[in-house]
């Protein structure tokens, strides 16, 4: 069995604001990431000094009924901009 080495966007010891300061997203963005459940699509509501908030819209392709505004971290995951 092969298994590919895990890929996250956050680095080590950067907090999940400052990775998103780092590639450029902020309020308004989506990102598209699969933890190994299937995709889950995030709005960012707002990048504080050292926090992330936003908001899930979707996993694995089923709309979120809940779509409240909640804490984020990005090392899960490889995260993507959704296009």
């Amino acid at each position: 069995m092969t298994t590919r080495p895990q890929v996250v966007t956050q680095r080590p010891d950067e907090s999940p604001a400052n990775a998103c300061r780092r590639l450029g997203w902020g309020t308004g963005t989506r990102l598209i990431g699969d933890e190994g459940y299937g995709d889950t699509v995030i709005e960012i509501t707002a990048v504080g000094e050292r926090s992330l908030l936003a908001i899930s819209l979707s996993h694995d392709g089923k709309p979120c009924e809940q779509r409240s505004e909640t804490l984020w971290t990005l090392d899960c995951r490889d995260w993507r901009v959704v296009t």
